[in-house]
């Protein structure tokens, strides 16, 4: 559900690998598009996750699903309306309790009550691949994304390049971009910045 997506983002459980993933690209249009797809109840498409080997605070790696998750939890912090209004915080008891230790500001004018649970309730699909190893999940993102259009050959060629001048390049893209870090893995509460 959107409601324990939220929860575990505010617990900041899920991470980005950024050998792989490329930045938040979605407009604002197409966040409001994928937040109406739940409200009006629409299937969409399956994130996928990844519980890394070996790590001991139960987070998960966002294998596919980046620019999904990300309109989720950006549409509940209240950082955008759909339908001309904003995530009411007073739908779930997480958003209810940050709202009155002032974590998150409860912007005007509010969704409706009825499409406020509408988004809190909807099944999010979800796939956890366990126990992954660093190179099982670099072929896993490469095979998701080898049959669609949605990364360009560039980005597919970098995906898990682990040699020093991949690095390298990585490194310099991410300061050339102004990225505020230059580190791989990041929580995804950090990548707006």
């Amino acid at each position: 559900q959107v409601e324990r997506i939220f929860i575990s983002y505010m617990a900041k459980k899920y991470l980005v690998n950024r050998r792989y993933q490329r930045k938040l690209i979605w407009t604002l249009q197409e966040k409001q598009s994928f937040i109406d797809s739940i409200i009006n109840g629409y299937p969409i498409p399956i994130i996928l996750l990844a519980e890394p080997k070996g790590r001991q605070d139960n987070a998960l790696e966002l294998i596919d699903g980046l620019q999904r998750m990300n309109a989720i939890t950006s549409f509940i912090s209240n950082d955008f309306p759909v339908q001309g209004g904003y995530f009411d915080l007073n739908t779930f008891a997480t958003t209810k309790d940050l709202f009155d230790r002032e974590v998150l500001k409860q912007r005007e004018p509010v969704l409706s009550r009825e499409d406020c649970l509408s988004i809190a309730a909807y099944p999010v699909p979800l796939s956890i691949y366990e126990f992954a190893e660093s190179e099982s999940v670099d072929e896993v993102f490469r095979r998701i994304n080898s049959g669609g259009r949605q990364l360009s050959r560039q980005e597919l060629r970098t995906a898990g390049s682990v040699n020093a001048f991949a690095e390298i390049v990585r490194t310099v893209s991410s300061k050339v971009r102004g990225d505020s870090t230059s580190s791989d893995i990041l929580l995804l509460n950090h990548m707006k910045n």
